[in-house]
């Protein structure tokens, strides 16, 4: 069974290394470097690098701290722009924060408050007398 390493080349493009073609891994200040016959590879060490290696795959970046997989998250508080990643959620669950400029990205997931609609006792619309 071959194990594949998803790591950056030297533009941020990811690529997909067999770990069978690894000659060596070196440490830097900047992460690891993976030598193989075709080229030095890079581990990801930044959110704009793990971003580049793992957008495609639904992670979004939401907030300047975080990259979120979309797949998991249930619900969006609009008020204190919180993504959560269940429904419902409560004061101790799990979230990640949502920047203002990036709320487009999460409204989809927003529960409307069943409690705050009431049926009218009235009709909803009302009628002319004709004559």
């Amino acid at each position: 069974m071959m194990s594949i390493f998803h790591l950056l080349d030297a533009n941020g493009t990811p690529v997909e290394v067999n770990v069978d073609e690894v000659l060596a891994i070196r440490p830097t200040s900047n992460g690891p470097e993976f030598h193989t016959k075709q080229g030095v590879f890079y581990y990801p060490t930044t959110l704009e690098e793990f971003q580049a290696l793992l957008g495609e795959t639904g992670f979004e970046r939401l907030d300047r701290g975080n990259l979120v997989n979309m797949a998991h998250a249930k619900s969006f508080d609009k008020k204190s722009r919180k993504v959560y990643f269940e429904d419902p959620w409560t004061s101790g669950s799990f979230f990640a924060t949502v920047s203002e400029a990036n709320t487009h990205k999460v409204m989809h997931l927003v529960q409307e408050d069943k409690s705050s609609y009431q049926t009218s006792p009235k009709g909803l619309f009302w009628s002319r007398n004709r004559t």
